[in-house]
């Protein structure tokens, strides 16, 4: 993953891994079989945000963890047949430049 750009999901309840603080996680395809970091389109820089048509973007600063807002939204979050990232089937953007994809999977889940 070095010098790769990735998609993190920020804003998580700060937990010790491996002695070092993480506050977010990677996103990635995944399958029984085999796990995919997620691709942000080429053109996008880091720091550019991710987008899904139809839900306005209004982040908490740290989610809550006793409300487990993301495991609510994580089995809605999946690769299509187009091996795009989608939360309730449609696309997650990086508006003005496109869709976050998965190299190879399809229909999987997103986690």
């Amino acid at each position: 993953m070095r010098d790769k750009l990735v998609m993190v999901l920020c804003n998580l309840k700060p937990v010790k891994m491996r002695g070092v603080t993480s506050e977010a996680m990677v996103m990635c395809a995944s399958s029984p079989e085999k796990v995919e970091v997620l691709n942000p389109p080429s053109d996008a820089v880091p720091g550019d945000l991710v987008e899904c048509e139809g839900y306005p973007r209004e982040p908490e600063a740290q989610l809550n963890p006793k409300k487990k807002i993301f495991e609510t939204c994580a089995p809605d979050l999946k690769t299509n047949d187009d091996k795009v990232a989608c939360y309730k089937d449609k696309p997650l953007l990086v508006v003005g430049k496109g869709a976050i994809v998965a190299p190879t999977l399809k229909q999987v889940n997103v986690k």
